[in-house]
């Protein structure tokens, strides 16, 4: 099953064509009968106006009801059957109407359709206050996409009180293991069943309805109030889902029990739990022993193996005590150690300023490790501290590591503060060769905002690259004028894929036009304007995105993976094929097998190339404990050629080794002509230069600070942090495959 872990109420938004929303024709239906509304709407199908729908559903009869649902399959389009969706909850009052279309919209939910209107018709159901429990807790218990029966989790308990606590706990209490004995007990049967006579029918197969940590979790926030106190000992101690636990440990901590503190002792040592959940451990003990805790978090943040996300936390938690003796110890630790003790002591001295520590700090800054320089470098710009400028300034003639070149640009600009000065060097590194340094350069003369640089942005937004191109859109966008616009439109012209569309909303929030990614349209609407074309105000753009939305649902790219829209005409696809991918995931039936991971992705990956349109670019990165290419250089075009040679390349994939996540990341990142990257993985980080899931999140963060790279991420046979971490930062979606 696939879980979809994505804002839930919208899919990614693209502005496209919404004219005929725009133009929405002005026809009254009043006074018209339901026959003939209903003629009107079979008679013109998709182009007939939602307002037609809107007129039957307000008349919130059981013959309106009835006509609504003898229309719905009059539809084509996603937008239409969404529009009439939405107004199927207005009958949920109704006794003698209500089940139909409520039923109409539970089938919608979990049945194979469109992300969007599943999410309508869920969310639909969450409105309906007398019916809709009813409907939902059907979804819950069914074995639809596990996305689904999460978000009707939380739309039941919204609706629900005290007299749905025993349904919560039994959800509550359906472990895995209850799965588990289902499927021993029908293998069981099938040992001790003959050998079945011909013409004898076969045993109806039976769906599988696995439960999810979400949904227990939910369940179990629904009834925490009612829980005894032993209840959620047994919990921390006994279960074996770490939401449960964290859950659990975190009501015992607010109901100040005993047990808080002695299970964050075991938890905060424990290699066997997650550094977010050793970070929740490091709270309690705070909260709970103050400064006599210090030294112990301490020790464990100096630890080498220790993760990134529970040292970072405890840097915070020391800095935000704001505790003279505190402060005192970790000043000592400053510059000493390795790399992460390094980087831990400097990010605990981000709220301090005294003298001597402003030193300390500033040797680190030249270090030869990258990491801990550029930790250094983030201390100073928190505070500003002037008097590390020379020691800054040094790093950025000298160094020749272009992260660490860029992070001290970052620092300085911090430090001058948008000083004339500082501006014109900016725009001098704007020039350089380098696409980091470029790139940050360009960012930080578009943060400061000086309308007298919007030459540069012109010229920026001509070069080769795409992600420089990207930032001098934006900041000719926040500039708002209509003399920028014609520079725009010129350059779409040359555009494609993602680009291409950033282009046309950039354009839409500037005029409000309903001319999506189309190009040509863009500059024959100019040129009729010639120098009438203004920009208008973001409280006018405000009112007509919602306008947008209607109609984007048609412009849409039918390419997808997993379920994720794929718009871009530059894309990378990285494949886990680590020997984990050869297990199989959850099964669908009592008494079949899951399906082995990596034909599964396989399978996947050939739809999305085949779906491509056929001037998009793409190539393919498979890892495991190394990465390969399946192009030596570059991206290729979509055409039938190069498709015929992908699927070959992809069919003879086979799984083998450890992860090597990090380095699958960094390759992408390698090529400059990749705007969107689609990550697919099974397992944790566990070959390449970084395994910590927290170290890969900065470093992936640094890297596309001004490349703007879009990673959409799919993990499979369970939740995976780091990927939900990696697109949640650069703007793309997560998919979970059970």
């Amino acid at each position: 099953m696939m879980k979809v872990a994505l804002p839930f109420l919208m899919a990614s938004l693209l502005l496209g064509s919404v004219t005929a929303a725009l133009q929405e024709e002005e026809q009254s239906f009043e006074g018209m009968s339901i026959e003939d509304l209903e003629s009107e709407i079979k008679s013109k199908r998709d182009e007939v106006s939602p307002k037609a729908i809107r007129a039957i559903a307000e008349m919130e009869t059981r013959e309106a009801m009835e006509s609504l649902l003898r229309v719905y399959d009059s539809f084509a389009s996603i937008y239409m059957k969404r529009e009439l969706v939405r107004e199927l909850a207005r009958f949920d009052e109704l006794e003698d109407a209500f089940q139909p279309p409520l039923n109409l919209l539970m089938q919608i939910s979990v049945g194979e359709n469109p992300p969007e209107l599943q999410v309508a018709a869920l969310e639909e159901l969450g409105l309906c206050t007398q019916n809709g429990q009813t409907f939902l807790a059907l979804i819950i218990d069914s074995p639809a996409d596990d996305s689904i029966r999460e978000r009707a989790m939380e739309l039941h308990v919204r609706l629900g009180g005290p007299e749905d606590a025993a349904f919560y706990r039994s959800l509550y209490e359906r472990k895995m293991s209850d799965i588990q004995k289902q499927i021993k007990e029908a293998s069981d049967r099938r040992k001790k069943t003959k050998r079945k006579k011909k013409g004898e029918e076969e045993e109806a197969k039976v769906e599988l309805v696995w439960p999810t940590d979400k949904i227990r979790g939910t369940a179990m926030a629904a009834i925490l109030d009612s829980m005894e106190d032993s209840e959620l000992v047994k919990a921390v101690d006994d279960d074996r889902s770490m939401t449960i636990k964290r859950t659990a440990l975190a009501e015992l901590a607010r109901r100040n029990h005993r047990k808080a503190p002695e299970f964050a002792d075991d938890i905060i040592v424990s290699v066997n739990f997650r550094g977010t959940d050793r970070a929740l451990a490091a709270e309690i003990l705070i909260e709970d022993q103050g400064a006599e805790a210090v030294p112990d978090l301490i020790d464990i943040a100096l630890k080498s193996n220790t993760p990134e996300v529970l040292r970072q936390r405890i840097a915070e938690l020391l800095s935000e005590m704001k505790d003279e003796d505190v402060d005192k110890k970790t000043s000592k630790l400053v510059g000493n150690g390795k790399t992460p003790q390094k980087t831990f002591t400097n990010r605990t001295k981000q709220q301090q300023s005294d003298e001597k520590l402003i030193k300390k700090v500033r040797k680190s800054i030249r270090d030869k490790d990258a990491k801990v320089a550029m930790a250094a470098m983030d201390a100073v710009a928190a505070r500003r501290a002037r008097e590390a400028v020379e020691d800054l300034e040094k790093v950025l003639a000298k160094t020749k590591v272009d992260d660490v070149r860029a992070a001290a640009l970052r620092t300085l600009s911090a430090v001058y503060d948008g000083e004339n000065e500082w501006v014109d060097r900016l725009i001098e590194y704007t020039n350089a060769e380098d696409l980091d340094m470029r790139n940050a350069a360009l960012f930080e003369v578009a943060r400061l905002g000086r309308r007298t640089t919007a030459d540069l942005f012109l010229e920026a937004l001509k070069n080769d690259n795409w992600s420089t191109r990207l930032i001098a859109l934006k900041a000719l966008e926040d500039q708002r004028s209509g003399e920028y616009l014609k520079p725009i439109v010129e350059q779409m012209q040359a555009e494609t894929g993602r680009m291409q569309i950033e282009f046309g909303e950039a354009l839409f929030r500037l005029t409000g036009q309903p001319f999506g990614k189309r190009a040509g349209t863009w500059k024959r609407w100019l040129a009729e304007e010639c120098d009438e074309a203004e920009s208008i105000s973001e409280s006018e753009v405000e009112q007509l995105i919602a306008a947008a939305e209607e109609r984007r649902l048609k412009q849409v790219s039918n390419a997808m993976f997993f379920g994720i829209r794929i718009d871009s005409h530059r894309v990378l696809f990285i494949l886990d094929v680590s020997g984990s991918m050869n297990e199989p995931l959850r099964a669908e039936y009592l008494g079949e097998s899951g399906r082995p991971r990596i034909d599964y992705a396989k399978d996947e990956l050939l739809k999305a190339i085949n779906a491509l349109e056929a001037n998009a670019l793409f190539n393919i990165a498979p890892f495991s404990g190394g990465v390969e290419s399946w192009l030596e250089d570059g991206v290729a075009s979509a055409d039938e050629m190069t498709r015929e040679d992908a699927t070959i390349y992809v069919e003879r994939l086979g799984a083998n080794g450890g992860t090597n996540l990090f380095g699958a990341i960094e390759f992408g990142f390698q090529d400059p002509d990749v705007d969107t990257i689609f990550v697919l993985s099974d397992g944790e980080p566990s070959v390449g230069d970084i395994i910590d899931p927290q170290l890969i999140r900065d470093e992936v963060a640094l890297m596309n600070e001004t490349r703007n790279i879009v990673i959409n991420s799919i993990a499979v046979g369970g939740s995976l942090q780091i990927l939900e971490w990696l697109a949640e930062d650069s703007g793309g979606s997560y998919v979970e495959v059970q």
